[in-house]
């Protein structure tokens, strides 16, 4: 079995500005009548989009790939008091190159009551958590995202990430 050089992503705490160039962080606001700065720019017009609650699993915080949706702009949220994790790259990575996790993959922690949208063609790996044994995201995408608009992108070969939160 090939032995793989484990590179250490250490999760940053989560900002507006260290997120801005993968996507926005929604934060609580007080309701308002009209958009507001602050409120998801969305992009959902390729096809229907799609709202649900995802009940996942934990896992290693461990990332042997990434994936991609070209024609949306997918939201993440947790429905739970707990932080998650989430590795990133920027959407401008070709596709048909793997990735350097070392200088081109970044991680954060998520901390709950708010909501990642990522940019369109924004990599990621997650959400990633390993405690509590269940958790429930919120998630919006397309209806059709995972069967037409999902693409996959390796790390270098040789090469796997693991998050410390």
């Amino acid at each position: 079995m090939e032995s793989k050089a484990v590179i250490q992503l250490a999760a940053t705490p989560l900002s507006s500005e260290a997120f801005a160039p993968f996507g926005q962080v929604i934060w609580p606001e007080p309701d308002a009548l009209d958009w507001q700065l602050g409120d998801a720019e969305l992009d959902l017009n390729q096809a229907l989009p799609r709202l649900y609650l995802m009940r996942l699993a934990a896992k290693p915080l461990r990332v042997q790939e990434l994936a991609a949706h070209r024609q949306v702009t997918q939201c993440l949220g947790v429905m739970e008091p707990y932080p998650w994790q989430i590795a990133v790259a920027p959407a401008s990575h070709s596709a048909e190159q793997p990735i350097d996790a070392s200088t081109e993959v970044r991680a954060f922690t998520v901390p709950p009551r708010c909501i990642l949208k990522l940019h369109r063609g924004t990599w990621h790996a997650g959400p990633l958590f390993e405690s509590p044994a269940e958790l429930v995201f919120c998630n919006l995408e397309l209806r059709n995202t995972n069967s037409t608009d999902r693409f996959t992108l390796s790390l270098l070969p040789g090469q796997e990430a693991e998050i410390s939160p």
